[in-house]
């Protein structure tokens, strides 16, 4: 899944991207795709958080614990 900080760098390349770009539409599509990465930021946070809160270790990638 990544860290809320791996998805917030991507999110400022994309930035960066943008501003490096002469085209009106593809900087919207890159300023499109850092909103993406900074909703994933934020929700990845949000279940470190809570995790966090509960005592529990966050959930990796492909692992499911049973209830």
């Amino acid at each position: 899944m990544g860290t809320a900080f791996d998805h917030r760098r991507s999110a400022e390349e994309c930035v960066a991207m943008a501003r490096l770009s002469d085209d009106n539409g593809d900087k919207a599509l890159w300023l499109a795709l850092a909103q993406s990465w900074v909703k994933l930021a934020e929700h990845v946070s949000r279940i470190e958080t809570d995790a966090a809160l509960r005592d529990e270790p966050p959930e990796e990638e492909g692992e499911v614990y049973a209830s």
